[in-house]
């Protein structure tokens, strides 16, 4: 046990991300110091850590996210607008659901192209 603490001891501490080349080193280094069985087992470990940090907060924003452009309240107002005409349109009778749905997912994306130009 006096021997693992020690090995333990030699371990630098990163705090940093890890690329492609970075994560070549760092699974070389896990070869070099602790052999190829404890090597999965530490990367099962990190895989496990990544996987619930990246769904702790269920959120993934980009830059693109933040930037708002003036005309997007309208827009959405719009959008919502013929969502509205569209909802109308099936309790008549007049489009069927399916329809109504897929006419909803075009305007939307049409949307979210147009706000990302």
């Amino acid at each position: 046990m006096e021997v693992l603490m020690v090995e333990w001891a030699k371990l630098v501490f990163h705090n940093k991300v890890i690329g492609g080349i970075a994560n070549k080193r760092l699974i070389s280094r896990l070869i070099d110091h602790f052999g190829m069985a404890y090597r999965s087992h530490i990367l099962d470990q990190v895989n496990t850590l990544g996987f619930h940090q990246a769904t702790a907060t269920s959120i993934s924003l980009g830059i693109d996210d933040l930037l708002t452009i003036p005309s997007k309240g309208w827009l959405v107002k719009d959008v919502e607008q013929q969502g509205l005409i569209l909802e109308k349109h099936h309790h008549y009778g007049n489009v069927h659901a399916v329809v109504k749905l897929r006419q909803s997912i075009e305007i939307w994306y049409a949307t979210s192209e147009y706000l990302r130009q």
